[in-house]
């Protein structure tokens, strides 16, 4: 007996809860299913950030414990525009699927009639399943945070709105990224580096190259675990970043022996993770308030005009590295700061 293979198709940009539905319907009632995420270059996937590739991905991390359910892709960059080139894309999408038809039967499930109509003229049996949840790829690309329940879990990092906020130390950054956090009930990624010393009893100043390094992974990681969290409802606050960290470790390790750990290698790991980090808003908090001494801050940096060049240091790896991110400069006392941040989060992010 043949088995039945359902089939489910589209671009999934992004992969939604009426999507996830109709493939889990869709492989109960076969055998299993084959999801195939098709799109080409510059499609409204690409648009947003979601190539076809990274939708690909997203896609089969999302059914990644489901032993019913296989992705594939399908690139279309080279095959005639919908409404035509349905036999090159039928042709190739067998072939994607391994399809053979002396050992399987598929079943088509879409939701859209055309689409019934143009595989059942091609012998192809098919189910035309109505849209459920009343939503759609396009109203989420227009608006993610009203329909935020609805994005599969993957895809979020793809819609999360994620602010940075940056300065030199002692400056309220912290109490800002908590306040603002509690404000949109929003999780806040802390500076890391701050549980580190306090875990391993050490000072600003006394941090190895070998730290710092530690600092980079840390951080980054924190802070997508937060994305990746059930907390995240469309925005995640930062207290710092890997640029912040390259800032402390050019201040420090400036005339340090690098031991075992060359400069060469702290700027490959800086470099590969700057890029995988994409910021929405930076708030550069300035340095007008007083330095206060935690226990664990370098004193030497209580000095005016060495935190003014520090901060100068920041803004200037800022434009080189961050200059396409929108940026806001705090620079008023802390409540003048904190509406200041509030105006340019709503600029971005509407909660639904």
């Amino acid at each position: 007996m043949k088995k039945k293979i359902a089939v489910v198709f589209g671009t999934f940009a992004p992969l939604h809860q009426g999507h996830i539905d109709l493939i889990q319907r869709a492989k109960r009632q076969c055998d299993r299913v084959w999801v195939v995420v098709s799109g080409y270059e510059g499609d409204r996937g690409e648009q947003v950030g979601l190539t076809l590739q990274k939708r690909f991905r997203y896609i089969r991390e999302a059914f990644g414990d489901d032993e019913l359910t296989s992705v594939c892709k399908l690139d279309e960059t080279n095959l005639p525009r919908y409404p035509m080139g349905w036999q090159e894309w039928l042709d190739q999408m067998l072939a994607e699927i391994s399809y053979d038809e002396t050992q399987q039967e598929l079943i088509f499930f879409v939701g859209e009639a055309d689409y019934q109509q143009e595989l059942s003229n091609r012998s192809f049996e098919t189910v035309l399943q109505e849209r459920k949840f009343g939503i759609s790829a396009t109203m989420i690309r227009e608006n993610p945070s009203k329909y935020w329940k609805y994005i599969a879990q993957p895809f979020r990092r793809q819609f999360t709105k994620k602010v940075l906020i940056m300065g030199s130390a002692s400056n309220g950054k912290t109490t800002l990224a908590k306040d603002l956090a509690r404000y949109y009930d929003a999780p806040v990624s802390l500076e890391y580096a701050r549980e580190y010393q306090i875990k391993n009893n050490v000072r600003d100043d006394e941090l190895t190259p070998k730290d710092y390094y530690y600092l980079l992974l840390g951080q980054y990681d924190q802070t997508s675990k937060l994305i990746d969290s059930n907390a995240n409802r469309g925005l995640v606050i930062a207290d710092t970043n890997s640029l912040v960290t390259k800032g402390y470790y050019d201040y420090y390790m400036e005339t340090e022996d690098q031991g075992d750990l060359s400069g060469e290698t702290f700027d490959n790991l800086f470099a590969s993770i700057l890029a995988k980090e994409k910021w929405d808003l930076i708030l550069f908090v300035q340095p007008v308030g007083s330095y206060v001494n935690d226990g664990f801050r370098d004193m030497t940096m209580a000095e005016d005009h060495i935190r003014h060049s520090f901060s100068q240091h920041l803004d200037q790896m800022r434009r080189r590295y961050l200059a396409n991110i929108p940026l806001v400069y705090l620079a008023e006392d802390y409540l003048g700061n904190y509406e200041a941040a509030k105006v340019a989060i709503d600029a971005i992010y509407q909660a639904d």
